[in-house]
């Protein structure tokens, strides 16, 4: 599995991914793959998200934005859905990072640097055809969870958890119909933040593409 993803990581083009595939005999394997959200009928709620890509990548950050807010607040031994967590952004920006009204120009260039640490957009490959990939420090997901969060539609995972933007659990599937040219690919590798759970279990990778 790790020589899996070490090879699907280093793949920058959707024909280098699907040779990974091959390679490990996976890419015609109808055994290995899954209808997303375990529904047939899920186009209906992934091609009807957003209208544009810039808008559908957007969302795949705030997503990582709301993990790094959900790690913070798991940290501190509180359940996201309760009382005691905070019950806006506003109030995580200030209670976790010390960020006041929203702005980040209440913090100095320092902690501006140290709170842009937790997230990366980067793309790689060539300037016609780049591979994106959004990396954050968030909560992360132990690969026992993927089925109900990554994977998942309209589960409303988040809908009680006040400080987080993303409540529907299906913005981050915009992407898919902007993806690469034919099967409109996506790569997730996560684990559980050790942060906050440190477990033999947690400490596994979880895959999916």
């Amino acid at each position: 599995i790790k020589k899996l993803t070490l090879a699907l990581v280093n793949s920058e083009t959707e024909k280098e991914v699907v040779q990974v595939l091959n390679n490990f005999s996976l890419w015609d394997d109808k055994r290995v793959w899954e209808e997303f959200d375990e529904s047939s009928g899920n186009w209906s709620t992934i091609g009807n998200q957003q209208s544009a890509p810039d808008t559908a990548l957007v969302e795949k950050i705030i997503n990582s934005v709301d993990a790094v807010l959900m790690r913070e607040c798991l940290k501190d031994g509180i359940q996201p859905e309760s009382k005691d967590a905070p019950q806006s952004i506003a109030e995580a920006q200030k209670k976790y990072f010390r960020i006041y009204n929203g702005k980040l120009s209440s913090i100095d260039a320092n902690c501006r640097a140290k709170i842009a640490e937790n997230i990366f957009l980067v793309a790689t490959g060539s300037k016609n055809n780049p591979s994106y990939s959004i990396i954050d420090l968030g909560e992360g997901q132990s690969p026992e969870s993927f089925p109900t969060t990554f994977l998942s539609l309209n589960r409303g995972n988040k809908n009680k958890v006040q400080f987080v933007q993303g409540k529907f659990g299906m913005g981050g599937t915009g992407v898919f119909r902007f993806g690469s040219p034919e099967h409109n690919l996506q790569l997730i590798i996560s684990k559980r933040n050790k942060e906050i759970e440190s477990t033999t279990k947690n400490n596994q990778w979880g895959i999916t593409v």
